[in-house]
Parts: C-alpha cells; structure tokens; sequence
C-alpha cells in the first residue's frame, strides 16, 4: 500500500513505515486505507480556503511515541468535582476512577475487544487520527447514577506532533458529563494570557495584502508543538452527554481537530467548544440526530487576539425525521487576529418535522481584527423548520456611554460589556468551576488588551 502523493500538507510522514511501527492493529489499517484514499485539502477545497496549508506547517515535525501507563494517579485542578480522571501528557497518561457506572480504558485495550469496521466520517485528518494516534481511550458510561469525567491533554511544546483520539459511548438511558482540556505545558511567551506588545506576538509577521489568504497571517517559525485530533461519541437512546472543550493552546501550538457526535432516539447532547489559545487552530464539531426526538444543543465561545486563526466549521445533520438542533457560537475579535465560523445545517430526505437552528455573533475590538461568518442550510426535505443567521459589529456605544456616564472606567466597561455577550455561552458550562474558568479566561484576555 503506497501514500497518495499530498498537495499542500505536508503529510508524507504517515507512511506504512510509520503504521508498521504502531503495530498492525486492524482498526488502524482500516482508517489508512481510508486516508489514503481521500485527497488533501486543497486551495478550492470550500472548507479550507480560509486557511491554506502554509498556516499549518506538520513536516519538520515527527509524531510522538505511544503513551505508556503511569502507575501514579493523577492530581488535577478540578479533580475532587469528577467521579473519574484521565490525565495525559508527554508520553505517559494515568487513569482514576471512582464511579461504578463509568468505564475508561487505553483504547488500544478496547479496540481489541470489538469488530473491525470502516471509519464512519469521510475526512482527511479524521482517518489521520484514527490510523496514527498515540494517545487514545474508550469511555463507557453505563445506566445509573449520572457521572462526570475530566480528560486533560497536556502536552510540551517540545517539537513534536501529538494525536490524540477520543471514544466515548453512553449507553442508553445513561447520563455522562464529560471535560476535555487542551494545554500546552510551556508558560512565559507563548502563554494564551499574556500581553502583546501593540497586539502582535512576534511569531507571525502580517501580510495584509495576501490574496490567497484572504489577509490572514502566514508562518514565518516551526511550531513547537502540533496536535491532530480525532474524537467520536455515540450517545444512546434516552442518554445524555454533556461536554465542554477548553482549547487553551499556546501561542506556538497548531490544532487540527474533528469532533463528531450521533445521537440516538430520545438522546441528547450538549457540546460546548471554547478556543482561547493556539497559533491556528481549525476545529470541526459535527452532530448527526439519527433517531427520532434526539436533540443536539452545540454552543461555542472563541476569543483570539494577537495574530491568532481560528477556524470553526459546524454541521448539524438531521438524518432522521422529529429531530432537533440549536446552535449558537459566539467570538471576539481584537489586534490582527482572524477568525471563521463556518456552519451548515443539513436535513437527509425523509428527515421531516425538523427543528434546526443556527446563529454565530461577533464582536470586533479593534481595527485590523477580522471575523468571518459563513452559515449555511443544505435542505432535501419539506415540513421542516430550519434556519440560521449572523451578525458581526463593535460594542455599542449608547452602553458604553452609560457605564461611563455612572463612573464606570472605560476599560471596565469594555470588561462588563464583553463578560454580558459571551455569558449566554459561558453559563450551559458545567460544572460550576468550568463557568467560572471560562470567565476567568474572557477577563484575563481584556485585562492583557487593557
């Protein structure tokens, strides 16, 4: 089997040689194969365009070694709030589990146990993390008493590409309340909450007029660290899952990574995805309701200044008829930094009854930041209701001019004003301490713009 020569990307790394050295695990091969298959993204690639293969540098970098167990247990922030605890980091991870209705296993030890199949989602860096990940678990949560389980992913900027991989099921009926936090073990410079001088990080210099970009910024360094993740859940019929991602890179880390969730009859699932950190960071969260009177509810929270690319892309499927989804992403903009949203609302034929709904905001700071908004329906069936919107403008003044009007310091009042629009993101976190951590973060990203 030979590699597809890749246009753009500079994926050639992930070869048999590569595979052979993971071990010949069937699963693997499976999502190979796949990504051989599938092309790169390229410049016409509707997904990609707004973030080309240059701001994602992946060939000076060698993907990490397996994890391996470390018999000490974990000791995290937030710990004593989750029933279990996974913490990850470079080349060891630990396990503590306190909950009978909760299983964590290295997923290496689970794909053993279950039938080979061929990947679900037809996506390049999907099949990448499936076939070559070296940090993975499988998350069982089982009927009874409702549990919670925090995953740290905390890797060192030391050069290398990390892929983790996720598999979460939650049986029927079952209820999981799942973190997922996503750190770059390095502080001073490339720390998310530091300062920049006139808003720059000195890392990327600005091409402005760079047409095949669109004006966002392109890489003038190696990333220290790149991370590529592909992470699944199947929430069953009648059960619940709630998760919040807290993407809190640094300034030198480079983010890859596709969610997916699938949603049986009577299921739920509430996602909350927050971006904070990272040099560019391309995420995708899709949703498939695949049963009837299964909801979906993806909120979303992103703030990027600096010379930070974000880059969104939602789909919330309905392949299923009486299915509903609500989403809403809201973002800040400030110093030269960019940000996409793109999202799709897709309804399979025979998928009627559908409730569907989808709405991005954005705030812009500063001149010179930018904020793009793409929504987007995809409709192969009647008697639905499905629709979307967008709006992107600057704080209001006539409320700015009220807080001052009462002693409120402008820079306070840019504070309240900002903590007031991300809120309605910021309170459906849980637990509490996540609430509080997300608006912790919103404030130390306006104290460094202060």
């Amino acid at each position: 089997m030979q590699t597809l020569e890749q246009t753009g990307f500079e994926l050639a790394t992930f070869d048999d040689a590569a595979l052979a050295r993971l071990g010949a695990e069937p699963h693997r091969a499976a999502a190979f194969e796949l990504f051989n298959a599938l092309p790169a993204p390229g410049a016409r690639d509707e997904e990609w365009r707004h973030s080309p293969a240059k701001l994602f540098p992946l060939g000076g970098l060698q993907p990490a070694v397996p994890q391996r167990a470390n018999p000490m247990l974990p000791e995290a922030e937030w710990q004593d709030e989750f029933d279990a605890v996974v913490e990850v980091g470079d080349g060891t991870f630990s396990i503590l589990n306190r909950s009978g209705a909760l299983d964590v296993y290295p997923l290496a030890e689970a794909l053993a146990r279950l039938p080979v199949s061929k990947p679900q989602h037809r996506r390049k860096f999907a099949a990448l993390g499936q076939a070559f990940w070296n940090a993975g678990f499988f998350v069982r949560a089982s009927t009874g008493a409702p549990t919670r389980l925090l995953v740290n992913w905390r890797f060192s900027a030391s050069g290398q590409l990390q892929i983790p991989r996720l598999v979460v099921a939650v049986e029927p009926g079952a209820r999981l309340t799942l973190v997922e936090r996503f750190q770059t073990l390095e502080t001073g410079r490339g720390d998310f909450s530091k300062p920049w001088k006139n808003g720059h990080d000195g890392v990327w210099p600005s091409t402005k007029n760079d047409v095949a970009t669109g004006g966002t910024r392109f890489v003038a360094s190696a990333p220290k660290l790149a991370v590529i993740g592909a992470h699944e859940f199947h929430v069953g019929a009648g059960a619940t899952l709630e998760r919040v991602a807290l993407h809190e890179w640094n300034r030198a880390t480079l983010c890859i990574a596709e969610d997916a969730v699938q949603v049986a009859g009577r299921g739920r699932a509430d996602w909350v995805t927050a971006v904070l950190g990272g040099r560019a960071v391309k995420l995708t969260a899709g949703c498939d309701v695949a049963g009837a009177r299964a909801e979906a509810h993806l909120s979303g929270l992103y703030f990027a200044d600096g010379a930070q690319h974000v880059d969104q892309r939602t789909i919330q499927r309905h392949s299923s008829p009486d299915t509903t989804s609500h989403l809403l992403y809201k973002g800040a903009v400030r110093d030269q930094s960019h940000t996409i949203y793109q999202g799709l609302i897709q309804a399979a034929r025979g998928a009627v009854r559908v409730d569907a709904f989808q709405m991005n905001r954005n705030l812009v700071l500063t001149e010179g930041a930018r904020a793009d908004s793409l929504p987007g329906l995809e409709i192969d069936a009647d008697d639905l209701k499905c629709s979307h919107g967008s709006a992107t403008g600057s704080l209001d003044p006539e409320q700015l001019f009220y807080l001052r009007a009462r002693g409120v310091p402008e820079a306070e009042a840019r504070r309240l004003l900002v903590d007031a629009f991300f809120e309605e993101v910021s309170a459906k976190a849980s637990p509490a301490c996540v609430q509080e951590h997300l608006r912790a973060a919103v404030a130390r990203k306006m104290e460094a713009a202060s």
